[in-house]
């Protein structure tokens, strides 16, 4: 039995369908997750598309995120599948939203690392549709400061940045999360708790005893992490400045480079459409009065062969019409039915050398006819088909003739077509002097609507730079002006308003254009624009919040698009001073559209400011420096390579001052002097800067560079100050030649030239007697001249009227710590100098240990505290004696004091009872080849005495 052609048909499709799956079958059968392990890192390989995943680190946790629930079950089933390397990931939990309340909320996946030092980092790799997440441990603190490093382009662009990467791994530059076109983002909130010890009201009686009892309340406070120093002393400088209790930072610390949108003309609507119409639409071939004679009838037979598309036969018609009635015989119809026959083939698929024939002789036909009708028609179809092509220069030439023939023939009402054309034709050309000529002139006025040349009026003076006469011109005219206005007038006035910084009327005009014009292509220049006037006005938050959106969602034109998207981000993410973890995750929007055009030069220069500056607000200043490296800035002009330098300068403090508070003195001077030439003397300087600088060149006793640090310095002192970008906070605000006063102090204590100190310090009292740091000083000098009472006095007087900190060095504060108590343990204060070390050692438990100073001096109290709980030799002290010996060891377990400690522990031991226990001690003691003599014999004694009660008994 035959199969018929249509059942065959059918099966083939059927195969060639079940073929199709099988094939997409094996596509996917590929595995999403693909897990490396090397020597320094782990990876993971996830294949799927771009803008799928979006990754983040907080803590010791790494989010993954995403809104594709096909996605997120396939990564589910593979990571529980997966072995978790102990090195780095301790468990993995899946959050399934996709059926909750709120259908944005994505599906995350938490991974939490073993601990806080794992770092991670991701890309997305286009040329094999890829995600790399990278797992690694930071073992080292070392800092190579200013390495970009080397990422293909493609990588650069979609880096995105959880915490710095070791030189090992890739650092990336650009701190980006996958694009998301919702700009409401649903994200957890964290809760953060601060506790406020509750203080007991004070009887108002010894102003004195007052003093001290304020004192030792400080102490438990004044010991306290630089990095919690640094933010109090911003926050309380901050309320010394109105400006700064604003919930965001002004404008300048935005997205700020803002530049002229272009001028609109009037459109010019197309007379015809040319895929369909030939120019004998304007000039309609009519039928001859055949009846009349021979010459009539032949030519009513050419006109039948057009009509009839028979091209041979009409072209040999022609030629005998030609050749029995001369040349010059009704030579205009057969050229006009000629290139319309020409032009009439050429519709669909034109080809380009005969339709130049057509256009040729079109332009002949109309130089050399006296027929004005078929002029007019040619000049019609020639001034449409030069729009098309947008030559303006001949749309020019064509429109000025095609006027002079209207106006020749009176025809008046014809000469609104050229009369428009020539307006427009000059404005493209940027004829602005011949616009405003042709506008003024008399026939002009006539023929065209008034707003229309008013259009092109207000289009040549802003194309001019002629900004207050196009104002001018606005506010003469505005009262006579029909409503609503035309669209041109509208749009450029607004923005000739908006250049001026005249933003409240921009603001008003853009307002009403988008109510009147909203379907108008500009519409999103105006939206964009309305939220940048209330946003440099510093208009109402939520409001300013709420017209950037407006702008993303109503944009039509992508740049537009993706600048009101820049500067949410700017707005949002980084002038907010306090930001949640919404505020970040809206930096999504810094990722452009894979299918939209590529950023101009503006843009371009403002989206990464913008990165650089999502970094900067991060405290990620080792990162923004590697990105600011990679930015172009000396092709740019002057004063935007400024605003860079500027935040360079600030990142390069942020930098030492990171390396200051940490004592990493040799780290922050590196850094000065890599950086200075680049970025700091490029800008206004800074004091406290070049004071954080020469403190840490005294610090490490590298004298000669101070003194050339202090010249430096001195030459500079005259300057202003810089007061933007303050990006990094200051502990306190001198100037500068009293910040030199004060280096000249620090020096002198250094090399304890004391006599000097006291004579430097008095003079510098006199000239800030209400600068809190003079006591801290004088305490400092008391005790290096073992004046102990002096310098719990100026010690206590620093701490009871400390309203700002205004002391974060390490260094500092164990020389403030170990000053304070040994005058106090000098002094035989013992129950003060318990209750002191008590809180020292509770307060500085959190921080303590990373910093070398603070340790010594925190075992040192530590260790005194012991010896005089063992001098007061109490049952009930040594009941508390051996917790506090063994917290100590436990603490410090190669402490000098280790031998002297053990001794004391036997002590106690015995006299708890614990007679073994100490035996076993005094024992060790004896055997340890590290411990002095001297404790060697003590400890025999004691094991003397031990035998001497054993045989007693």
């Amino acid at each position: 039995m035959k199969m018929c052609p249509q059942k065959k048909f059918f099966k083939f499709l059927t195969i060639v369908f079940v073929f199709a799956i099988v094939l997409a079958n094996n596509a996917f059968s590929q595995a999403l997750l693909d897990q490396e392990k090397a020597t320094t890192y782990l990876r993971w390989n996830l294949f799927t598309g771009r803008d799928q995943l979006q990754f983040s680190k907080v803590g010791n946790k790494v989010v993954i995120k995403t809104l594709n629930v096909e996605l997120f079950n396939n990564l589910k089933n593979e990571l529980s599948d997966v072995r978790l390397d102990p090195q780095y990931l301790n468990s993995i939990q899946f959050k399934d939203n996709a059926n909750g309340a709120n259908a944005l909320n994505a599906m995350a996946v938490e991974i939490e690392l073993k601990d806080a030092n794992v770092e991670m980092f991701s890309f997305y790799r286009e040329r094999d549709k890829k995600y790399v997440v990278d797992f690694w441990t930071d073992s080292s603190d070392a800092v190579t400061l200013g390495k970009a490093a080397v990422l293909k382009p493609e990588e650069i662009k979609t880096a995105e940045v959880a915490t710095k990467a070791p030189a090992s791994v890739p650092t990336p530059k650009i701190e980006i999360a996958p694009k998301m076109t919702e700009p409401k983002i649903v994200a957890a909130k964290s809760k953060v708790t601060t506790v406020i010890a509750k203080e007991q009201p004070m009887p108002k009686a010894d102003v004195a005893l007052e003093k001290k009892v304020e004192a030792d309340k400080v102490l438990s406070s004044f010991v306290v992490d630089p990095s919690r120093i640094s933010k109090k002393s911003a926050a309380e400088l901050d309320a010394e400045e109105e400006a700064s209790k604003k919930p965001y930072r002004d404008f300048r610390y935005g997205a700020t480079f803002v530049w002229d949108y272009d001028p609109i003309a009037p459109a010019y609507k197309q007379l015809v459409n040319l895929k369909t119409k030939i120019p004998e639409i304007f000039y309609p071939i009519a039928n001859r009065n055949f009846k009349k004679d021979d010459k009539e009838a032949h030519l009513q037979l050419t006109i039948n062969l057009y009509r009839k598309k028979k091209w041979g036969l009409m072209y040999k018609s022609m030629k005998l019409f030609t050749e029995k009635y001369g040349a010059t015989a009704e030579w205009e119809l057969l050229e006009f039915i000629k290139a319309n026959a020409i032009l009439r083939e050429n519709v669909d698929v034109p080809n380009p050398e005969l339709f130049k024939n057509a256009l040729t002789m079109l332009t002949n036909l109309s130089e050399k006819s006296d027929n004005y009708e078929l002029k007019k028609a040619i000049y019609k179809y020639l001034l449409s088909y030069y729009i098309e092509k947008n030559e303006s220069l001949k749309i020019l030439q064509i429109a000025k003739t095609y006027y002079a023939g209207t106006r020749d023939n009176f025809d008046f009402e014809e000469s609104i077509i050229p009369a428009e054309a020539m307006l427009n034709s000059l404005a493209k050309l940027g004829q602005i002097d011949k616009i405003r000529e042709l506008s003024q002139e008399k026939t002009m006025k006539k023929i065209l609507p008034a707003q229309l040349l008013l259009a092109y009026q207000s289009y040549a003076y802003l194309r001019g730079g002629d900004l207050n006469a196009l104002i001018s011109f606005y506010e003469t005219n505005r009262v006579a002006l029909a409503k609503p206005i035309d669209p041109v007038i509208m749009y450029n006035t607004a923005e000739a308003y908006f250049r001026v910084g005249r933003f409240q009327e921009a603001m008003n005009l853009y307002t009403e254009f988008t109510k009147n014009y909203s379907y108008e292509y500009v519409a999103s220049n105006a939206y964009l624009r309305m939220a940048l006037c209330s946003d440099l006005m510093d208009k109402n938050y939520n409001e300013t919040l709420d017209l950037y959106k407006r702008a993303i969602d109503t944009s039509v034109d992508g740049q537009v698009s993706y600048e009101a998207r820049v500067r949410y981000v700017a707005f949002r993410s980084v002038r907010k001073r306090d930001l949640d973890d919404r505020d970040r995750e809206i930096r999504i929007f810094l990722e452009q559209d894979k299918n939209a055009t590529s950023p101009d030069k503006n843009l371009t220069k403002l989206l990464q400011q913008v990165r650089l500056r999502t970094l900067i607000v991060d405290g990620k200043y080792k990162e923004a420096l590697a990105y600011l490296s990679l930015i172009p800035t000396i092709g740019m002009a002057k004063i935007d390579a400024r605003i860079f330098d500027g935040d360079g300068a600030e990142i390069v403090y942020g930098i030492i001052s990171d390396f200051y508070q940490k004592a990493e003195y040799s780290q922050a001077i590196k850094a000065w002097q890599t950086y200075k030439d680049k970025y700091i003397d490029k800008v206004a300087m800074d004091p406290y800067m070049n004071f954080v600088v020469g403190s840490s060149y005294v610090k490490l006793g590298l004298y000669k560079g101070f003194d050339d640090v202090y010249a430096a310095f001195e030459k500079l002192k005259d300057t202003p100050n810089r007061t933007f970008p303050i990006w990094v906070a200051r502990n306190q605000e001198l100037k500068a030649s009293d910040l030199l006063s004060e280096l000249v102090i620090v020096k002198d204590i250094k090399l304890k030239n004391w006599d000097l100190v006291q004579k430097n310090i008095a003079a510098f009292e006199k000239k800030l007697p209400a600068y809190n740091k003079t006591n801290y000083y004088k305490g400092l000098v008391s005790f290096n001249q073992k004046d102990y009472a002096g310098a719990v006095t100026h010690l206590e007087n620093f701490f009871s009227k400390q309203d700002q900190r205004i002391i974060y060095d390490p260094s500092d504060v164990a020389d403030m710590i170990r000053a304070y108590t040994d005058s106090i343990y000098e002094l035989g204060q013992t129950d003060k100098f318990l209750k002191v070390s008590e809180a020292i050692l509770n307060d500085t438990t959190s921080f303590g240990t990373d910093n070398a100073y603070i340790q010594n001096v925190r075992e040192r109290i530590a260790y005194l505290g012991i010896e005089i709980t063992a001098g007061k030799g109490t049952l009930n002290n040594y009941m508390l004696f051996e917790k506090k010996i063994n917290d100590f060891k436990k603490a410090y377990s190669k402490s000098i004091y280790t031998g002297r400690v053990n001794y004391l522990l036997g002590q106690a031991m015995v006299a708890n009872q614990k007679v073994k226990e100490g035996r076993e001690i005094f024992t060790s003691l004896v055997n340890d080849k590290n411990t002095s003599d001297y404790l060697k014999e003590l400890a025999k004694s004691e094991l003397g005495l031990l035998n001497l009660k054993e045989r007693t008994l």
